[in-house]
């Protein structure tokens, strides 16, 4: 049965949703990501193993596991937590903050240390380095590698549908058990799903590369 005018409307009313929740997501995990890669590439190791600790902690848990423990488990001792869109951001948001972090500490290194040294030659302390010689290209050098983690975060906001989050993929559910419908509902999600993520991780990429040629940093 095809999908019809109305069942489209229906579907898409969970996009400003599964939007929300990656872009709460990714602002979460840039402010958590920026600074733990400059704890593990600037700190001596018996600072930077914490961050490293935190890498690998969320790297390692499953999304929807933290997501279950914080709206199951924690949501029992803090009330706050018992809102889905806020334990669903909060868990892909920390769990981007490790994958942004390893994106920023790539970039970072890929600036080269000589740029540290030109900076101290001039003068400059650490902190001023940091901040107006390393950070700035580091950001650009990042561009295609923060594409990819919005996409992925767009992709994995359909795990909130698991605490009943009216996003994209809770509408398409919904149709499918109202109407009996099996296959058009996820056919329609998947394709916009796409249609959210590949603009953004291409645009960027293509960003990415030409700031990069454009200030000599390839």
């Amino acid at each position: 049965m095809p999908l019809t005018t109305s069942d489209i409307f229906f579907i898409l009313q969970g996009v400003p949703n599964t939007l929300f929740i990656s872009f709460v997501s990714f602002i979460l995990g840039f402010i958590i990501g920026i600074p733990l890669s400059i704890l593990r590439e600037f700190t001596p190791r018996y600072i930077s193993i914490f961050a490293e600790g935190y890498e690998k902690f969320f790297r390692g848990v499953p999304v929807l596991v933290f997501m279950l423990f914080l709206y199951f488990g924690l949501g029992g001792i803090v009330h706050i937590f018992k809102d889905p869109l806020l334990a669903s951001s909060l868990a892909l948001g920390m769990r981007s903050g490790a994958y942004q972090s390893q994106i920023f500490r790539g970039a970072i290194n890929s600036v080269g240390y000589q740029q540290y040294l030109a900076g101290k030659s001039l003068g400059m302390g650490k902190l001023s380095i940091l901040r107006h010689v390393i950070i700035p290209q580091a950001f650009i050098v990042a561009l295609p590698g923060l594409g990819s983690e919005i996409a992925l975060l767009i992709k994995d906001s359909s795990y909130s549908f698991i605490l009943g989050v009216l996003d994209l993929t809770m509408y398409s559910d919904i149709l499918r058990r109202a109407k009996k419908i099996f296959f058009e509902p996820y056919i329609l999600s998947a394709l916009l799903y796409i249609a959210m993520t590949f603009p953004i991780a291409n645009y960027l990429d293509k960003k990415g590369s030409a700031l990069k040629t454009k200030y000599g940093l390839r």
